[in-house]
């Protein structure tokens, strides 16, 4: 299967620059992250705030640079690509971001807004043939071509959001990134994107990073799934796989945390997370992880397989699973 994206050891450090004396602080954001992206498959990224999965959607679209590894589309090599260089691949990866309401300009009309990444790259100039693609696209998510005349304020949240998937559809990519498209949104809004996501991908034979902290909303669309945690992935593995035997303590915690409901009507209490002070151990996970030995003190551990497209970073996890 051809892969689309192709991460391998990346790592982005942002450095803070005191104004007057002292030292520079590294802050790590991203530590050897490796991911591949297939055609025609969705991968699910999920994790809690901060721990990296916007600055990971940064670094592909080439708004911040790559501190160290390497990520390729459709095999070529991003980092220190110019701006000129950068403009095919405009065509190729195109982004969905998670406000509807921020990632539209109010000043423009829809059919400005659609048509703005057909002007930069110069694609259906002739006005009878763009017109007639405007329709099609604006059907494609499932709006009327009427709406093409108004502008964003005019719409609701979930109409917003397909209008920023259609200006996305527009230059026909092969990669689409989706940073949170559905969490400012009404559940029910929220099925219908998805829906359309889903539609989309199996029409265009899409490939998508889907960058979600919704575990529900990754069951649904995702092939397969990795859990980011600090920066680092800490689980990979196929959608089915991971919700019938998660493995890491931290994947097993946010699976714990979802909403749900007992046979009697009840609701089912998560778990909460254990503390305690282990600051400085090997595993970044340690100061909350209530499975947590002496070995994860001074253990270091990468990713590692631990059966066919199952892969976790737990060195507890990994020696049970070797001793089965």
């Amino acid at each position: 299967m051809t892969a689309r994206v192709e991460i391998s050891q990346l790592s982005k450090t942002y450095v803070h620059k005191p104004w007057l004396w002292g030292k520079p602080q590294e802050n790590p954001v991203l530590k050897n992250v490796t991911l591949t992206i297939p055609e025609n498959r969705v991968l699910g990224l999920v994790g809690e705030s901060g721990c990296g999965k916007s600055t990971l959607c940064k670094v592909l679209l080439g708004i911040e640079e790559i501190t160290a590894g390497t990520v390729k589309i459709n095999g070529q090599d991003i980092k220190g690509l110019s701006a000129t260089a950068w403009q095919p691949l405009r065509r190729v990866m195109q982004v969905v971001y998670q406000d509807p309401y921020a990632s539209l300009d109010p000043r423009m009309t829809v059919r400005q807004l659609v048509s703005e990444p057909l002007d930069i790259h110069q694609l259906h100039t002739n006005p009878a043939e763009r017109e007639k693609f405007l329709k099609e696209l604006m059907l494609s998510v499932g709006l009327s071509e009427t709406y093409l005349p108004r502008y964003a304020h005019e719409f609701s949240g979930g109409q917003r959001q397909r209008i920023a998937i259609a200006r996305a559809l527009a230059l026909d990519p092969q990669i689409l990134i989706a940073d949170e498209p559905v969490s400012a949104l009404d559940v029910s809004v929220q099925a219908q994107i998805l829906n359309l996501l889903k539609e989309i991908k199996q029409k265009r034979k899409l490939s998508i990073l889907f960058v979600t902290h919704d575990f529900g909303v990754a069951r649904f669309l995702c092939d397969e799934i990795a859990v980011m945690y600090k920066g680092q992935i800490v689980e990979q593995a196929s959608s089915e796989e991971l919700f019938a035997h998660p493995l890491h303590p931290y994947t097993q915690q946010l699976l714990a945390a979802v909403p749900s409901v007992a046979k009697n009507g009840s609701c089912l209490k998560a778990h909460p997370f254990f503390t305690s002070g282990r600051e400085g151990w090997s595993c970044s996970f340690a100061s909350r992880c209530s499975q947590a030995q002496a070995t994860c003190q001074f253990a270091s551990c990468s990713l590692r397989q631990v059966t066919p497209n199952h892969q976790v970073m737990c060195i507890t996890k990994i020696q049970e699973k070797k001793n089965d």
